[in-house]
């Protein structure tokens, strides 16, 4: 093999490592990039938040009803983060050959209308599962309701799941549908569904997923 042979096949070998080099780095630059990103946007509504609720009392109440007492409309939020930044994916996803697999309903002997929800009849100590994706807002005490999680799905759809014990999640986690939630604290639990405002029919709406 002549030297002009073996300068060219060197060349080529230094360039395919390089492209496989770039090809590996780019999915991490993506990553880096889009965890700088959000993490700037915390940053900001941070401030923004500090600075508007200095301004004057009335602003602190504003902010307290409407941020700490409801549940923000984190879908809407990431819908809009996406059309600006793009779409990063923060989590891996599992293995789908090694993911369990539940059913995303509740099983139930009875449903009566309560209140702006339903109460449902089960076992004590019964798994509550998921019903759909999406991100927890809410872990807490509901007058009249006991322990309750509200999950705002990725269809925007806030379910509330209403006297529940044994959770191991918290506010702000992503939870699969189908993923367990809890149990039921008795014998009965309650179902909230809302969206934009208006309350869910449950029969209805798991038709309708």
């Amino acid at each position: 093999m002549d030297i002009d042979s073996i300068i060219k096949k060197n060349k080529e070998k230094r360039h395919s490592y390089v492209s496989e080099k770039k090809e590996n780095l780019t999915p991490k630059l993506k990553y880096l990039k889009g965890l700088i990103s959000r993490f700037l946007i915390v940053i900001i509504l941070v401030l923004g938040s500090l600075i508007f609720t200095n301004i004057s009392e009335e602003n602190k109440k504003l902010y307290k009803e409407y941020v700490l007492e409801n549940s923000l409309e984190f879908t809407k939020i990431n819908n809009l983060y996406e059309k600006l930044f793009g779409k990063v994916d923060m989590v891996k996803t599992p293995n789908k050959e090694t993911t369990s697999v539940f059913l995303n309903t509740i099983n139930y002997s009875n449903i009566e209308n309560f209140k702006n929800g339903f109460k449902l009849s089960l076992n004590a100590g019964e798994i509550i599962n998921v019903i759909t994706s999406g991100i927890i807002v809410y872990i807490g005490p509901k007058d009249d309701l006991g322990n309750t999680v509200i999950v705002q799905g990725n269809d925007g759809v806030d379910i509330w799941y209403s006297n529940i014990t044994d959770t191991d999640i918290k506010v702000y986690d992503y939870i699969e549908s189908g993923a367990i939630l809890g149990t039921a604290n008795s014998n009965y639990i309650y179902l909230t569904l809302n969206k934009d405002g208006k309350y869910l029919n449950y029969e209805e709406y798991l038709s309708s997923i």
